[in-house]
């Protein structure tokens, strides 16, 4: 499913890369795309088309990365669209957590087909309780203004940031948060540059896929009184929206700049963009979690790329010694995360 051309990443890693423990998995840009596609299994009752698709095993505490979720459900809604009408939004909600190995159900609801617009809605179900609900529309592409914010000035090109070699579909150039105000606050949180590790097919629906999932990895910076930290939090990601200005590639670099609007009540918003290299604003992003301190915060000796399986046996542990810290989470959240 994809071209012969692989990217190359720098071989030096960078002091501290802000990839959460639920984001870095072993995996190829294939099998990732792969994941994305469900297998038709015809009508409900009510007529509304159907598709299952199986995660891979490829995180932590048998849970399912939610850009994972939000990207197979958008597969199957796009599936669904008329001719010539590209994706332009989508808002999601997660209710439960979904594991890697077990069939998802995505049903897919029209809502309205009119000759500029339409809108899907996708209820994803594992287990037969409902995991993921979305609504998402189509848009006729047309002219129009043009007006954007611009890319942060000053940013490093990302042949001048060092990436990481690993079994990892994405090459990311890590640029951290910008400097800390006199008030305490960040103009951006994280920031990186982004793009698969191979060419992909020439499919607008694969690429705002890969987008889509990108766009969750949103690191430790939803948590900015803890940046550079991990294992100070237990986390689940509460709603996630989308806006696609622009059709785009993923196999092509973009700075992912991400901004923690607030923390309150334990909860944090955030917002982020992705401009493409040569400066276009192509997505934009806003999702809130659901964040909890751990009473036992854990200690990790090397960075959440490495040792996999070493950190899954302390993670466990830790969170046995704090007891139930995100079980609300587990129940309302699309999972439950160490951050």
């Amino acid at each position: 499913m994809t071209g012969s051309s692989t990217h190359q990443s720098a071989d030096q890693a960078p002091d501290h890369m802000d990839i959460d423990e639920l984001e870095f998995m072993s995996g190829t840009v294939p099998q990732l795309l792969e994941a994305f596609v469900g297998e038709p299994i015809g009508p409900d009752a009510d007529g509304n088309e159907r598709f299952v698709s199986v995660s891979p095993n490829w995180w932590p505490g048998n849970r399912t990365f939610g850009g994972m979720v939000v990207a197979q459900a958008l597969h199957a809604a796009i599936r669904t669209a008329p001719p010539g009408l590209n994706i332009h939004s989508l808002h999601g909600y997660f209710l439960r957590p979904s594991q890697p190995g077990v069939p998802s159900t995505h049903t897919v609801r029209r809502i309205r087909d009119g000759r500029s617009f339409s809108l899907r809605e996708v209820v994803s179900e594992v287990n037969g309780k409902t995991a993921f609900i979305m609504s998402c529309s189509f848009h006729a592409a047309e002219e129009g203004d043009e007006y954007q914010l611009p890319m942060q000035e000053g940013v490093p090109i990302p042949a001048d940031v060092p990436g990481f070699e690993a079994p990892f579909p994405f090459d990311i150039r890590e640029l951290g948060s910008t400097e800390q105000r006199d008030d305490g606050t960040y103009l951006s949180t994280r920031r990186c540059w982004m793009r698969t590790r191979e060419r992909m097919p020439d499919d607008p629906a694969l690429h705002a896929c890969v987008l889509a999932y990108t766009s969750d990895m949103t690191g430790a910076s939803f948590r900015p009184l803890s940046l550079g930290t991990w294992g100070t939090h237990a986390d689940a990601s509460l709603d996630h929206a989308l806006w696609f200005h622009r059709p785009a590639r993923a196999d092509e670099w973009h700075l992912f700049d991400l901004q923690a609007l607030v923390n309150s009540g334990g909860r944090s918003t955030i917002r982020a963009t992705m401009h493409s290299a040569d400066g276009q604003l192509d997505l934009s992003m806003a999702q809130e979690l659901l964040i909890r301190k751990l009473e036992v915060p854990l200690q990790f000796d090397t960075p959440p790329w490495m040792e996999r399986e070493a950190r899954r046996l302390v993670e466990g542990d830790a969170l046995a010694n704090n007891g139930s810290v995100n079980e609300e989470g587990q129940q309302e959240g699309e999972t439950s995360g160490i951050a």
